[in-house]
């Protein structure tokens, strides 16, 4: 019987730390999707943040360079900004008017145009702001191509890791139903082997409980033959001179003094036996003795073991807290970064609109009336608007999956 108990002890040792260590796995998996989920989104969010300051500086040296070529002409023309007003119109909606210069102005525009080289055939003519302009949105062009391709192949590894823990954790999850089904395993094992301890300690006192029945019944007995043995005591010291005196013409004393020799021995035998079964009481109730202590034990074990699993799972509950609150700081900080993103924005489309106007009044102050307009620069203008269109819906997007973001965690915490 203590054999059994020492093997269901080793056989029941091993559950305890095997289940919680697979409820810390699974945890443990779900918090890595978890993590790489906001790695994923986090990643997202600076290189949006990145692409939108970039665009920002661009933006701000294309104003400084129309502030330079506006306070230029300014100074070349000596007018000032509250002698100048300009109203804004779509310049390919218009109809341009051809005008006619005056003779002198004519004469200066036939001299300079017969000094200026001749264009290639085959190749129109084009001016320096329009070289300028195309060189810049070509390289607006390369660099968002280039920002998109670095952006892909990020999310294309950042992907592929996923996938790769995606794949180790349903490995990780058959080895651990491997584990179970072992674990199962020896629980029933463990189980079989208390029930049949269980069935040996309760054999083992109902046989215990016969034996006290039989002793009780042995003893009372005993204790009627010794009352019967004082009764004639006066028969056995009869008995007792006779055989000093060596005159047996009694048969039936005889018989008396035989009987009572065998009593005797009884007795003795009925003692010895009595105090056998006390010894084996004595044992048994050692044995049920610690059989108990080490109930009492395993039990305290489990109980251990239950409050470290809630103290581990309060401490990841107070980790995905922390997680969200970062995250929240996160989505603060990138609603900041939009607002001055979208002030900055602002300001530029004012810029641009002051820059307009001036361009056109300094267009409008060298011609008079009779120079046709130049819309080159209201074309440069447009182009610059269209951008600021570009990071309005860029800034749209990243609000797009900040909210997509929201979602995921709102489904981890469901999840959780």
């Amino acid at each position: 019987m203590h054999s059994k108990m020492l093997r269901y002890r080793k056989a029941s040792r091993p559950t305890f730390d095997e289940g919680e260590r697979q409820d810390m796995t699974r945890e443990l998996i779900e918090l890595r999707s978890a993590l790489s989920d906001i790695n994923v989104f986090l990643h997202a969010e600076r290189q949006q943040v990145s692409r939108l300051h970039a665009e920002n500086e661009q933006l701000q040296l294309a104003n400084l360079e129309a502030e330079k070529k506006v306070s230029m002409l300014l100074t070349l023309s000596g007018l000032t900004e509250g002698e100048l007003k300009v109203f804004l119109r779509d310049a390919r909606r218009t109809t341009i008017v051809k005008q006619r210069l005056p003779p002198h102005l004519r004469m200066l525009h036939n001299k300079l145009r017969e000094d200026l080289p001749k264009p290639a055939p085959g190749h129109p003519e084009e001016s320096d702001e329009e070289l300028i302009l195309k060189a810049e949105i070509n390289s607006l062009k390369k660099q968002l191509q280039e920002s998109k391709r670095n952006w892909q192949c990020e999310k294309d590894a950042l992907l592929q890791d996923r996938t790769l823990v995606a794949s180790e954790n349903k490995l990780q999850v058959s080895k651990d139903e491997a584990h179970i089904n072992l674990l199962t395993a020896r629980l029933e094992e463990s189980q079989n082997l208390v029930t049949e301890t269980i069935q040996d300690s309760l054999k083992s006192k109902s046989k215990m409980q016969d034996l006290e029945m039989k002793w009780l019944a042995e003893k009372d007995y005993l204790l009627s033959v010794l009352a019967s043995m004082e009764e004639n005591m006066s028969l056995v010291s009869h008995l007792e001179a006779i055989g000093r005196s060596g005159s047996y013409t009694d048969l039936t004393k005889t018989k008396s003094t035989c009987e009572l020799k065998d009593l005797r021995r009884e007795n003795e035998l009925l003692r010895t036996e009595m105090a056998e079964a006390e010894d084996l009481r004595a044992v048994y109730e050692s044995q049920c003795l610690q059989l108990e202590q080490k109930m009492c034990k395993l039990r305290e074990e489990k109980e251990a073991s239950e409050q470290m699993f809630k103290e581990r799972n309060q401490k990841l509950a107070k980790q995905i807290e922390m997680l969200k609150e970062e995250n929240m700081k996160l989505d603060e900080r990138r609603k900041t970064d939009t607002r001055g993103f979208q002030s900055s924005i602002r300001l530029l489309k004012e810029d641009m609109k002051t820059v307009v106007h001036q361009m056109y009044k300094l267009t409008m102050a060298f011609s008079g009336d009779t120079i046709p307009v130049d819309f080159t620069v209201l074309n440069e203008m447009q182009a610059v608007a269209t951008l600021v269109r570009a990071v309005q819906n860029t800034i749209s997007e990243a609000r797009r999956r900040a909210l997509r973001g929201r979602v995921t965690l709102s489904i981890l915490e469901s999840y959780r």
